[in-house]
């Protein structure tokens, strides 16, 4: 296997030369952002890329690549490989043999660690029910030239796993895996019954070994689902996730009505071993009202978490509690300003009817905090879409007036289309967008389907520079971003987790939506 990878090197050449032509940093800073296609687009294939992550070498930062998952016309994974810091792209063939049991690859995840190695974890799906039979890694020491054949780390029935490398621990880099644990094989749409727990081990050696799993999510919450991981300066470990408390229609993907009535809770888990165990659970908003059907409960977009320059999560989601989606945004640490309600990221009028959905979150090195989310606001439709970039300075406590990063929209009903019954005919437009913080801008990814016709399951992914003032914390910079005038709190009041039986049916909403 290892001969026909290095068949790779005439492919990999093109990103390989972007290193020897490139300038370091963000080319064109004060230009406008540049949309470049990161998938090869083959429209007649009809290939529905989706769902990007980005992760940059620390030993080479115009070395970055992006993993994506592909929905149609049938399931897969990829990787892209940028030499000029996200200039130019190249795809990758990093599996050309699956592993032996697995039919297909789904679901990767992408990180370096401290010494530039790339590790690329990805599940092996099975049987015509698509069901994991396994969690696989490979490595490549050479930026993606040659890769290791692929080892097994984790067993079957492992959903949404998520990958982080902690660069800072001890005498090498400590690689951290969370997921979904399945006690029953689930049936086609959903989970069957709980517990079905997030659990968390990590790896010491380049996951030549793994620590005993410990279990993250609460032990009294039932249906806990799509968690999102991210490391702190100290080697902290924190997850995100979302308990969807008696929401049983969506946990087990049954029929039911186009948007839950109720409420669920966003939690944030904590270890302060670096993973060895849990043991910190905070309620970070307990009345997250959704703004659509679950899709897929499997693929369901996390909330966006990461720590800020003092090591404290900040968590951002969707939310419909305005009377549409909108992108809500807390930071669980104090530092003596706590406040009541979340922060609102999109600035367009509240309860508009316009749809702003999936934030994602990044820290650049200076300490702004970036963010970027799907937003419809320039369509009374509420379909036409176009991705948003908002920035704070000041640790979050406010944002910058939210700037467009694409210049032509992009429509997310084109794609695959379920046919389980829960989600009869509704399109998956993926679970997450990417972004790259720089200390004078962003590298963002998402999903997009311009040069796609309506009724196709053609889905590119695509990337754009932009640049951004260099932060200062709390004042502006002159830059191309004004200051913050939105006034709305960034820090939480955190609800203990106690209790938690008792507080199942406070959040129940007298309107019971039809549907959007």
């Amino acid at each position: 296997m290892n001969g026909r990878r290095r068949g790779l090197a005439s492919v990999v050449a093109v990103a390989w030369a972007g290193l020897v032509m490139a300038a370091p940093g963000v080319a064109g800073a004060d230009v406008v952002p540049v949309e470049v296609p990161v998938t090869a687009m083959d429209q007649g294939a009809g290939v529905a890329n989706n769902s990007p992550t980005i992760a940059v070498d620390p030993t080479e930062p115009r070395f970055v690549v992006i993993a994506n998952r592909l929905d149609a016309p049938h399931f897969g994974c990829a990787l892209q490989l940028s030499g000029d810091g996200g200039a130019g792209w190249v795809t990758v063939d990093v599996l050309p043999e699956l592993p032996e049991g697995a039919e297909t690859c789904y679901a990767p995840e992408v990180a370096f660690d401290a010494d530039g190695v790339l590790y690329y974890v990805f599940v092996g799906l099975a049987g015509s029910g698509n069901q994991p039979m396994g969690v696989f890694l490979t490595t490549s020491r050479d930026r993606g030239q040659t890769f290791t054949t692929p080892r097994q780390v984790l067993g079957s029935l492992k959903f949404s796993v998520r990958m982080a490398i902690d660069r800072d621990a001890g005498d090498g880099s400590r690689l951290h895996l969370v997921w979904i644990d399945a006690t029953s094989e689930p049936p086609l749409g959903g989970f069957g019954p709980p517990p079905n727990p997030i659990m968390a081990a990590h790896s010491d050696d380049g996951g030549a070994t793994f620590s005993a799993p410990v279990q993250v999510s609460h032990p009294a919450l039932d249906r806990v689902v799509a968690p999102a991981l991210a490391l702190g300066p100290d080697g902290d470990v924190h997850v995100a996730y979302y308990d969807l408390e008696d929401d049983a229609i969506d946990y087990q993907g049954l029929e039911g009505p186009p948007v839950w009535p109720g409420t669920w809770s966003l939690v944030l888990a904590g270890s302060t071993d670096r993973g060895a165990s849990f043991r910190a659970h905070r309620v970070v908003d307990d009345a997250v009202e959704p703004h659509e059907r679950v899709l897929l409960v499997f693929t369901m977009p996390p909330p966006a978490l990461v720590t800020d320059r003092h090591g404290e999560p900040c968590v951002a989601w969707t939310d419909a509690r305005h009377g549409d989606a909108d992108v809500l945004l807390r930071c669980a640490g104090d530092r003596g300003n706590e406040r009541s309600q979340p922060q609102r990221l999109n600035d367009d009028s509240v309860g508009n009817g316009r749809s702003q959905y999936m934030p994602r979150l990044a820290v650049s090195p200076t300490g702004r905090i970036d963010a970027i989310f799907y937003d419809r606001r320039e369509d009374p439709d509420d379909l036409a879409t176009h991705i948003y970039l908002t920035s704070s300075a000041d640790d979050g406590h406010s944002f910058a007036p939210n700037r467009p990063v694409t210049a032509e929209p992009f429509d997310p009903r084109i794609g695959q289309r379920y046919v389980h019954p829960a989600a009869s005919g509704l399109v998956e437009f993926g679970s997450r967008l990417g972004l790259l913080p720089r200390a004078d801008g962003v590298l963002a990814a998402w999903t997009d389907t311009r040069n796609s016709e309506p009724g196709t399951t053609g889905q590119d992914v695509f990337a754009a520079s932009v640049s951004l003032p260099r932060a200062t914390h709390g004042r502006d910079t002159g830059g191309t971003l004004p200051t913050a005038v939105l006034a709305a709190a960034a820090l939480a009041v955190v609800v203990p987790l106690v209790g938690i039986g008792a507080r199942r049916h406070r959040h129940r909403r007298a309107d019971a939506r039809s549907g959007t």
